[in-house]
């Protein structure tokens, strides 16, 4: 608990305080909205390292409780922040472009959902070690695309919507075949 209230304090409060009215820039925004895969990507795979899923509802049901959980982080960070610029800022509620927060919503929740997935995956298939080695991996490397193409990332959210639904699918049928097979 006291590790959300430290991440509640840097990501909802000290970094708007530091952007100031930047905090609502769209690439800022997009990014906030990408935040859940950071944290439903461990949730995942800890909750598939004690036990196997008896089926598939099972392993739906774990993977959703995960995304749950790194959703609700990034929209608790997203919330907080844009009241720390609010307040800090004047009387009046000031928020991110909606047109943009809704886009960039719908590809944090598409990758929440692929890496979740994913990292369940690679949990059963492999162990817990290698699924976070590989989801670490996989976020060096869209942090690495981040910081030479950050301006885009608002541009492109539906695309990479699409990408990561793709990605979901594979995973989900990669799953079904640890899960029941044959």
């Amino acid at each position: 608990m006291l590790i959300h209230l430290l991440l509640v304090a840097i990501f909802g409060v000290g970094i708007p305080i530091w952007k100031g009215l930047d905090f609502l820039d769209p690439t800022i925004t997009a990014a906030y909205a990408c935040l859940g895969g950071l944290f439903s990507a461990p949730a995942a795979a800890q909750a598939f390292a004690g036990s196997r899923p008896q089926s598939m509802k099972d392993a739906f049901f774990r993977i959703g409780k995960a995304i749950l959980y790194g959703e609700g982080m990034a929209l608790t960070f997203l919330i907080i922040g844009s009241a720390t610029v609010s307040l800090t800022h004047g009387p009046r509620l000031m928020l991110p472009e909606l047109d943009v927060a809704a886009e960039a919503s719908i590809l944090g929740i598409a990758a929440t959902i692929a890496v979740a997935v994913l990292a369940a995956w690679a949990t059963l298939r492999f162990s817990p070690t290698t699924a976070r080695m590989m989801m670490r991996v996989i976020f060096l490397g869209l942090l690495i695309a981040f910081y030479y193409n950050a301006r885009r990332l608002a541009d492109v959210a539906l695309q990479g919507s699409l990408l990561c639904i793709a990605a979901t699918a594979v995973a989900v049928f990669l799953l079904r075949k640890e899960v029941s097979p044959r």
